[in-house]
């Protein structure tokens, strides 16, 4: 797939590792779910389709990657990394997504990029049974940074509420797509699956 280069069409790619991990009691995003840290599968993937890919982080975390987007505002969970993106590139998309999400692979994010509608706020991911999508699985597009600083002004730190007030476009997966791994449980559970499927495949 091609990147673009227009500018105001100009596709990255933020890949959220800033969370504490105080429920898995490590850090996630170098969990390995495909023989790699997660955070480096996803950088692997995302390159393929996207103009740059950025780590976001929190200061003072070190990680070894050149390009890195630093929360302007530390407390502010997932709604600071991307407030923070759109605010350093207000002029390019990005695609946001978290580390905790080990079933995106590859064909998931081409069904995301593909999909994505540019006329709106934000192109997204939802689950079958849910009625509500998946902010960290997201296209936001630069017309979403509006949006957000408004709700950083009333003090609403939560993407998802953004997401309810402007026109997205969602795009419906499995269930399974969008769960994500927060304990150490959850995270075995999900290796014996992965193997599962890769001796079906």
């Amino acid at each position: 797939m091609q990147a673009s280069t227009n500018k105001l069409l100009k596709l990255n790619a933020l890949i959220l590792i800033g969370g504490k991990s105080k429920r898995m009691g490590s850090d996630k995003s170098v969990l390995e779910y495909y023989g790699k840290p997660q955070w480096e599968y996803l950088v692997e993937i995302l390159q393929k389709y996207v103009d740059q890919v950025y780590i976001s982080v929190r200061p003072n975390q070190i990680i070894d990657y050149p390009n890195l987007i630093i929360d302007k505002e530390t407390g502010l969970g997932p709604f600071g990394a991307i407030l923070t993106a759109l605010e350093t590139k207000p002029d390019e998309a990005f695609l946001v997504i978290a580390t905790d999400l080990p079933f995106i692979d590859k064909n998931i994010i081409e069904l995301l990029i593909s999909s994505r509608d540019k006329d709106k706020y934000a192109t997204t991911l939802q689950a079958k049974n849910k009625d509500y999508p998946e902010p960290l699985a997201t296209i936001w597009e630069p017309k979403a940074l509006t949006p957000l600083q408004k709700s950083y002004q009333k003090k609403i730190y939560k993407p998802i509420q953004v997401l309810k007030v402007i026109e997205i476009k969602t795009v419906i997966v499995d269930d399974y797509i969008v769960k994500n791994i927060n304990t150490n449980s959850e995270y075995q559970k999900v290796i014996k699956d992965l193997g599962g499927k890769r001796k079906a495949e």
